[in-house]
């Protein structure tokens, strides 16, 4: 009998216990009932879900911590969540509403509140500030990899000035593709500290959000949305530096399904304190510091603590032959466009360099920017269709234009795009080189830039090259040549690329374009008109950017004839290579030669024949094997680990001559398919796809851990 009352005394006890964490635990008990209700009404219906989190300062008064949730987090994510969450109340809660979350923080009770909503699913994205639609990226569908896809997808970013809750800046990365989470990391980085940041994750926004991207959205308080899967909707508001406000994710049930819910949120924000930056107080900076509190995204510029004062008087005096304008083509991209003419004023020349910024498109920030840095600014009233090929067309058209008829003295133009990154050498090196311009009418133009630069096949910054190109990524022309592009530019509403067609119009075996061995610019971007993210990560990316300070180029014998004359000399006086083994299983050229050139001959007959042989060698050795225009004359020259190569096409090119058949490589189709299969790989950037699928507990859904997935490596 005393056993028995001891064990029912032990019981009771144990009633007492349980009750008491029921009551602790509210916010998890309410998940759990929630979740055995809708197991026995809809087993196949959409599961919203919202989990918010508010500063502790914001949440004075309300001790409504989830204890019981918070030890199952640290549990299965260990300290690094314990620490993400410390100072924060995490809250999480069933949905039985149509999607529509509510978050009003806190303040003091006399202070207005700023209303930020919206709503975000697989066909975009939409959000209203005060009541009012100020950003909307919906049902915008283009080709990618031959299928598809919706360019509306990915993280959006919309920061927002802390204290009048003024929309400052928006972004849209495409992390649906490689390379974009770099460039998201990047734009976070550049954010102010106390500025409010939303991110909007539109479907599919996951893909390709690695390393980079996640540990950026994770610095700034993010959780949830980084364990969503690929066509899960997210919604997540910090103000950096502070930690999170707000994060709601939306799941689906259904796994069957690829489309859940349209989620939708609101927010009522408090009025945070304006920034009090040391440097406000000098008048002296009254114009940059206006900039700095209605533009972001430009680091350093509007640091609160070391900001960057861009001065053109800085830039070190270069002794030059003649005064030559660079034209900075941009549509929407000004925070590059404030970096791009940062470098040219650190570089030697910068301040006798005039900077015309050719805007597309009516910006106040543009104009606000060229106020403060006291620049040039034209604006086109460009009358294309947004995010086509035409409306880049007529708007480089219109910048050559403009450059010319803006400075009438000048014979010579350098065009910059927005989406590079320039060299501290870039205008000695147009300098350098213009006057071959000068002198020799044959060139075309100079670039900044070279498609087959790699670190393994571009060493010397001294070196430059005569090739049959076009214009790109930087470049240099005379008036009476950019007459003559303007006169064979692509008639409007012909899908062409401006660059290419020219090509096709004005170059020929007598025509010739520079190069640098080593780049002087870099491409940086992704998923515009012209470079997918694939391609950017994969080659663009790769490419060096010359780092030597002010080096002296090599301009001797780069005329037309004695540079014919010195090629031919090369190919003769060189080590014919006869390609025995398939060159990715032994490389066909020896490593660190740099006295000794080696000859390969290939079987190529131009652009429309067979490329067999140069895009197997480009595989195996890594060079740029998906255009033959950088070739002078049918030939190819580049470095292999410092032992410089030619390849000479057979039997198209006029530096073939009485070469055996024995000699040229012409690989079957079982090698090119070998090479595909074991390429040279520029990058390993992996891809994640993750599915929801049935959870095996409650704590796995509730966690958010009942995925499923597999890696998928970048081809190239």
């Amino acid at each position: 009998m005393k056993a028995l009352v001891s064990w029912w005394r032990c019981l009771m006890v144990l009633v007492v216990v349980v009750v008491l964490v029921v009551k602790v635990q509210g916010s998890l008990h309410s998940a759990l009932k929630t979740y055995i209700e809708s197991q026995a009404t809809d087993e196949g219906s959409a599961r919203r879900r919202e989990v918010s989190r508010s500063p502790k300062q914001v949440l004075e008064g309300r001790k409504e911590t989830d204890v019981g949730f918070r030890t199952q987090r640290r549990k299965l994510l260990g300290n690094q969540v314990e620490n993400e969450m410390k100072g924060q109340e995490i809250l999480v809660e069933d949905w039985k509403t149509t999607g529509h979350g509510q978050n009003k923080m806190e303040g003091t009770p006399d202070a207005p509140w700023v209303e930020l909503s919206g709503a975000v699913d697989h066909t975009g994205v939409t959000v209203w500030l005060q009541g009012r639609e100020v950003y909307k990226r919906r049902n915008i569908l283009r080709e990618w990899a031959g299928e598809q896809r919706r360019y509306h997808a990915g993280v959006h970013i919309i920061a927002l000035h802390q204290s009048s809750g003024k929309m400052m800046q928006t972004r849209q990365f495409l992390t649906w593709q490689p390379t974009a989470h770099r460039m998201l990391a990047e734009a976070l980085r550049a954010l102010q500290e106390g500025r409010l940041v939303l991110v909007l994750g539109a479907p599919d926004y996951l893909s390709w959000l690695n390393v980079e991207g996640t540990k950026a959205l994770k610095n700034l308080g993010a959780l949830q949305g980084l364990k969503a899967v690929k066509e899960e909707a997210w919604v997540f508001l910090a103000r950096k530096g502070h930690g999170a406000l707000f994060e709601t994710l939306i799941t689906a049930r259904n796994y069957t399904s690829k489309i859940v819910s349209p989620l939708t949120f609101s927010v009522s924000l408090p009025r945070y304190p304006e920034r009090h930056c040391p440097w406000y107080q000098n008048t002296k900076f009254a114009a940059q510091m206006e900039f700095c509190e209605t533009y972001e995204g430009y680091g350093e510029m509007c640091d609160c603590q070391r900001p960057v004062h861009l001065n053109r008087t800085a830039s070190p005096h270069l002794s030059m032959e003649e005064v030559i304008p660079v034209a900075l083509i941009t549509a929407s991209r000004f925070p590059k466009v404030a970096q791009q003419v940062r470098t040219l004023w650190e570089n030697p020349g910068g301040s006798q360099t005039p900077l015309v910024m050719l805007v597309d498109g009516a910006h106040h920030e543009a104009e606000a920017l060229g106020r403060l840095l006291n620049i040039t600014v034209v604006t086109h009233n460009n009358t294309a269709t947004q995010g086509t090929k035409e409306r880049v067309n007529k708007h480089v058209k219109f910048s050559i234009q403009t450059m010319f008829d803006t400075f009438p003295d000048v014979d010579k133009v350098i065009f910059v795009e927005d989406d590079l990154v320039l060299s501290n050498d870039f205008i000695s090196y147009f300098q350098q080189t213009s006057v071959l311009l000068s002198v020799d009418q044959s060139i075309l133009c100079v670039n900044a830039y070279n498609y087959n630069a790699f670190p393994h096949t571009a060493s010397d910054p001294h070196r430059i090259y005569r090739v049959q190109s076009y214009p790109y990524y930087g470049w240099m022309t005379r008036r009476p040549t950019a007459a003559r592009m303007l006169s064979h530019w692509p008639p409007p509403h012909k899908e062409a690329d401006w660059d290419l067609y020219i090509r096709y119009k004005l170059m020929t075996d007598q025509t010739s374009v520079i190069i640098p061995e080593v780049p002087r610019t870099k491409h940086e971007g992704g998923a515009g008109v012209h470079v997918s993210g694939l391609e950017q990560e994969s080659t663009y990316s790769k490419r060096p950017l010359n780092t030597v300070p002010q080096p002296t180029l090599n301009l001797r014998r780069h005329w037309d004839p004695a540079y014919s004359v010195d090629l031919m000399a090369k190919i003769l006086q060189g080590k014919v290579v006869h390609v025995t083994t398939h060159p990715c299983i032994a490389s066909p050229v020896p490593k660190y030669q740099s006295n000794i050139t080696h000859i390969i001959y290939i079987s190529l007959a131009g652009d429309g024949g067979n490329t067999d042989s140069f895009t197997v060698l480009g595989k195996c050795l890594g060079f740029y094997y998906n255009g033959l225009f950088e070739n002078y004359r049918s030939t190819f020259s580049l470095k292999y680990f410092e032992t410089p190569l030619i390849l000479v096409s057979c039997y198209s090119s006029v530096y073939c001559v009485d070469v055996p058949r024995s000699l040229v490589f012409a690989p079957s189709k079982a090698a090119l398919e070998f090479a595909t299969v074991h390429s040279w790989r520029h990058t390993n950037e992996l891809a994640v796809e993750m599915w929801r699928i049935p959870p095996r507990s409650l704590l796995e859904e509730v966690t958010l851990d009942n995925v499923a997935g597999f890696e998928v490596m970048l081809k190239v």
